[in-house]
């Protein structure tokens, strides 16, 4: 699978699909260097294989070179970072879980 940064999403692809899933970011608006995550979608031949959680994992490593604050809307986006405390530096402090 490969991967590319295209607007304020990522992109998963391969030789036999130009869209395998996605992970959306916009910014918010009139804030600095604040982006939300507004979903994590994996096409349905692609799902099993890990790929929304690379997404994630590529979008936090891009966030973080980045210097964004995030915000999460995405219910697959809260569960990783649930899984993984160390993505939560990218939340504001009052978004962070305990």
């Amino acid at each position: 699978m490969q991967y590319r940064i295209d607007g304020q999403r990522i992109v998963a692809f391969d030789d036999h699909e130009p869209f395998a899933g996605e992970i959306s970011f916009p910014a918010v608006a009139g804030t600095e260097n604040r982006v939300v995550v507004e979903r994590v979608f994996v096409h349905p031949d692609y799902r099993g294989q890990g790929i929304a959680g690379e997404l994630v994992r590529r979008f936090v490593e891009y966030a973080t070179e980045q210097q964004y604050t995030v915000k999460l809307m995405c219910p697959y986006a809260v569960r990783q970072f649930k899984l993984h405390p160390e993505y939560q530096q990218l939340l504001a402090p009052a978004d962070r879980f305990n």
